[in-house]
């Protein structure tokens, strides 16, 4: 098992000045200043680590088909191919 400071993607590699956030079927959209998300979590925290704590009361989360929650970051998407 890999502890989250030795995975490649962490907040450390990310430097936007906010990171971005949205689910598509929560409709939920928000963004957090990096510099507030790495004085509570550190910036070794891995993606998939704020991606869960930033989706908590998410009941498709924690869904006994597994997760489901379509929460991503924003700012971390690759442009689409058309545009």
């Amino acid at each position: 098992m890999t502890h989250d400071s030795e995975r490649s993607d962490t907040l450390k590699d990310v430097r936007l000045p906010n990171i971005d956030i949205e689910c598509i079927r929560c409709e939920r959209v928000d963004s957090f200043e990096r510099k507030a998300i790495v004085a509570k979590f550190g910036a070794c925290v891995s993606l998939s680590r704020l991606r869960r704590r930033f989706a908590m009361g998410c009941d498709r989360l924690c869904h006994p088909e597994g997760d489901l929650c379509e929460m991503r970051f924003r700012c971390l998407q690759l442009p689409d191919a058309d545009g």
